[in-house]
């Protein structure tokens, strides 16, 4: 029997959270998204809306009160909007807890430089949970570990430090070997569009069953060099790329509600399958 995936929306800003009024319709933590495969948790960038995920879950139960086998956490990159919810992440102080991280490459020193002192009191070796880190190249293919029907790949993104775009892909099991053709969802944040990237993007995304799109800029404020890009942008992107929907998210700090809606609706009538996510919204595939 098919299992659907059930993708779950933590946080949704860029650059910094924004908890206050006037902010928290859309959400105010930064960037996280999670997907809840079989027994396994796959988690996109380590927000601020981490934190609230850790919490939900406590010691690492599913949204139907199993038990997670196995936590993945993937980087597209380590600016500080991106990582800052690991200082506050509960499963890494369960005993039973296994999570794997998944990064550029060197992630693994960058990140104990970060989470551990003299910036912080407790590190990752520390951490009670059983943890392994796992560095990918762009342009690569990769497994999850123990998830042998879920497929990983990745593309170089254009942003200042550079980043990653990820691709997953249901595998499905045909006379005892595994082949594409399922669910796919790609994950493209913090990439500045051109011409030759947006190529790239479009046979990255083709055809995915859901496309995660940096929305950093409504059009009119996009700001050349800051590695971002538009909702405008992702609705060209899904078009070309024939995704099934786009969600936006990674919002501009500055943009309040009463703008997040205003774009909505623009979104809308311009492509139906634009969704603008919202912390705590769950899509299904």
């Amino acid at each position: 029997m098919e299992r659907k995936w059930r993708i779950t929306v933590w946080g949704v800003r860029g650059s910094a959270p924004r908890p206050e009024a006037g902010y928290l319709e859309y959400g105010g933590n930064t960037v996280c998204t999670s997907l809840e495969r079989k027994d396994d948790l796959v988690i996109l960038d380590g927000g601020s809306g981490l934190s609230c995920l850790g919490r939900k879950i406590g010691g690492g139960q599913s949204a139907d009160g199993a038990d997670f086998k196995r936590l993945h956490i993937l980087f597209s990159h380590l600016h500080l909007d991106h990582v800052m919810g690991l200082f506050q992440f509960p499963p890494f102080y369960r005993q039973e807890t296994e999570i794997h991280l998944y990064g550029g490459s060197g992630f693994q020193e960058k990140l104990e430089t970060l989470v551990g002192p003299p910036l912080w009191p407790v590190g990752f070796r520390e951490f009670r949970a059983k943890l392994a880190f796992h560095e990918l190249c762009p342009g690569g293919a990769f497994y999850l570990t123990g998830l042998k029907d879920l497929r990983g790949y990745t593309m170089e993104g254009n942003h200042p430090g550079g980043s990653l775009l990820y691709r997953l892909e249901e595998m499905t099991d045909e006379n005892g070997g595994y082949k594409t053709g399922g669910k796919s969802l790609v994950y493209g944040l913090d990439c500045e569009i051109n011409e030759v990237i947006f190529s790239a993007c479009a046979a990255f995304a083709k055809e995915s069953s859901l496309l995660i799109w940096d929305a950093g800029f409504a059009g009119e404020d996009l700001r050349p060099g800051w590695g971002h890009s538009t909702w405008q942008q992702g609705i060209a992107m899904r078009q070309a790329a024939g995704a099934e929907r786009v969600l936006m998210t990674h919002y501009n700090w500055a943009y309040s509600d009463t703008f997040l809606r205003r774009q909505e609706e623009l979104a809308g009538r311009m492509d139906p399958a634009c969704i603008f996510g919202r912390e705590g919204m769950v899509i299904t595939l």
